[in-house]
């Protein structure tokens, strides 16, 4: 375990950043106090999920007993080397590591919780979707159980309907319709003591060209998926089209390579994709450009923006919800930048007013940040701090407590715990 501060190096260094925020005295300026600490893990980490009581943390890691690997994650060696989830306990406010369940050597990328915390699925590369007991994972028993997605799915992301009926999962690589990019439709199917033994997958719905991830609105009525580029030999309706911001040609994957097109966001009918009658190409309600390898989204807790990294564009992108289906050529509010390079994870906290940005810098093979953005209602987004991180920051979750970020430093293969709290000054001047 390693202690970080940006100033100086001790446990309880910490670090001020000024904003002014909406629930506060306008005249008075909130203080944040932030404390990081990073933990090792036995592989390349992608995602982390804390469980409702906080007592426990999983992360996903990948190339467990080999060594890192900078091409893409469908192109890694997988000989010699195992994926699975590493569990972290809470002992007094510090992580200490106790188990790694192993879901064999394809992959283990994202991570959800169905409600009530009792499952964990896991996006498990060419083996699909991962479902684990929690309790069975902590006891060291946990025998993971998989709903394909077709060869070389590449499974990524993942989410699971409130009512804890279905998952979605962002199959990035699977073929589906000569699109090179899906989503796959899990029928739960849990027991009545509520483990899953027997999940299904229903449907599969062709996104286009490499389709990394996705989220559900706060809802559960809508679907969001990025996908990453526009097939080249598309007939797919995008809308966005006139917006140089949004549709572009110029558009790099990575260094060195060869230009190309602009990614979209689509959005997608819950109801219509769980039923059969309606699933596939009849669930999808629009499909919106979003710039340069869109990456990841999150919605606001009122419905009223969509925030989507576009990675090749070093910016985050805002999209009004209501306006992706009923205007989609009119959707798009603004673009922000990130803060840094090649921005990935996003996270809204702090009742929507923060937004937390990996910026993974991804194709420098150096050290990425953690952006703090003020997006906040009464004021223009507006960049508070950046904060170093390690090698490829890739994902950002939040804890129980709602004060808590786990940011996954992929290449460092470290857990970095980011505690965000406002000063107790500042707390005092609340109206």
């Amino acid at each position: 375990m390693t202690i970080h501060s940006t100033t100086i190096s001790v446990v309880k260094s910490v670090l001020t950043i000024a904003i002014v925020s909406s629930f506060i005295t306008p005249a008075i300026a909130q203080t944040l106090t932030v404390n990081s600490v990073n933990y090792s893990t036995v592989g390349n980490p992608t995602s982390a999920v804390e469980t409702p009581d906080g007592r426990y943390v999983f992360v996903s890691v990948t190339n467990v007993g080999g060594p890192n690997f900078s091409g893409p994650d469908s192109t890694a060696p997988r000989k010699g080397v195992v994926s699975g989830v590493q569990i972290f306990q809470d002992v007094g406010g510090t992580l200490t590591s106790v188990g790694l369940i192993r879901l064999g050597n394809s992959g283990a990328n994202g991570l959800t919780l169905l409600p009530g915390g009792k499952t964990l699925v896991i996006g498990a590369g060419d083996d699909g979707v991962a479902f684990i007991d929690v309790q069975d994972a902590i006891h060291g028993t946990a025998k993971p159980v998989f709903a394909a997605q077709g060869d070389g799915a590449g499974t990524f992301d993942v989410v699971a309907t409130p009512d804890g009926r279905y998952v979605f999962s962002a199959n990035e690589y699977g073929v589906i319709a000569q699109q090179r990019g899906n989503v796959g439709v899990i029928a739960v199917q849990a027991d009545a003591s509520g483990r899953v033994t027997q999940p299904v997958t229903i449907e599969q719905i062709p996104l286009g060209n490499v389709v990394p991830s996705l989220t559900l609105s706060r809802d559960g009525a809508r679907l969001y998926v990025t996908t990453e580029l526009v097939p080249s030999k598309s007939a797919l309706q995008i809308a966005g089209t006139s917006n140089p911001v949004l549709t572009k040609n110029d558009c790099v994957q990575a260094k060195e390579s060869r230009a190309g097109s602009n990614g979209f966001i689509t959005t997608i009918d819950v109801l219509r994709a769980e039923t059969s009658e309606y699933a596939g190409q009849d669930a999808i309600l629009s499909r919106v450009a979003a710039g340069c390898s869109p990456v990841r989204l999150v919605e606001s807790a009122d419905a009223s923006s969509i925030f989507v990294s576009a990675r090749g564009d070093n910016s985050v992108l805002q999209f009004s919800p209501a306006l992706l289906e009923s205007d989609p050529d009119h959707a798009f509010q603004r673009s922000i930048p990130s803060g840094g390079d090649a921005a990935v994870g996003l996270l809204l906290f702090d009742q929507d007013r923060l937004l937390a940005v990996a910026n993974s810098n991804r194709f420098a093979d150096s050290s990425g940040s953690l952006a703090f953005l003020s997006v906040s209602k009464s004021s223009s987004p507006s960049l508070l701090k950046t904060l170093p991180a390690g090698i490829f920051p890739r994902n950002i979750s939040l804890a129980s407590d709602g004060r808590s970020l786990y940011l996954t430093n992929y290449t460092s293969r470290s857990l970095e715990r980011v505690i965000v709290a406002p000063s107790p000054i500042t707390m005092a001047t609340r109206n």
